[in-house]
Formats: structure tokens, C-alpha cells, sequence
């Protein structure tokens, strides 16, 4: 399975990043250590993640990342 993965915000503990695998078309987010291996256990739908308040300035900032690189990929071309 091949994975992609973007690194949305981190600090020294922790990690969010949005995943995605090509070959399902499926689109991921996940909360994990900076320099773990990406773990579909840990993943999280789009959706979820962007209908939870966010629960501290990392996970803001990782929220806020995902809505600018989601705005950036519509309005580019």
C-alpha cells in the first residue's frame, strides 16, 4: 500500500499530519509521535477531525494547515 503523508503541525511530542492512499482514494488525518511510522490505527476521517474543536494551539494550527492546503489545491491551476 503506498502511503503519502504531509506534515500539518508538530512539536517535540507530538504530530498531526493528513494522509493519503492513492490506491483507495481515501484521504486521512493522524495524531501521532513526530518520527513514528504512519499507522492506519491512528488515522482519523477528514471529516472528524475538522468537526472536533480543537483541543490546544498544535492541534489548531494542524486544523488550520489542512483548511489553507485544502483551499490552496481549489484554487490553484
Amino acid at each position: 500500500m503506498t502511503v503519502l503523508a504531509y506534515n500539518l503541525a508538530n512539536d517535540i511530542k507530538s504530530s498531526w499530519r493528513v494522509v493519503f492512499v492513492p490506491d483507495e482514494l481515501h484521504l486521512y488525518v493522524e495524531f501521532c509521535p513526530p518520527d513514528a511510522e504512519t499507522d492506519p490505527a491512528d488515522w482519523m476521517s477528514v471529516d472528524d477531525f475538522l468537526a472536533r474543536r480543537p483541543n490546544g494551539a498544535l492541534h489548531e494550527r494542524a486544523r488550520d494547515s489542512l483548511v489553507s492546503l485544502i483551499c490552496k489545491a481549489l484554487t490553484e491551476r
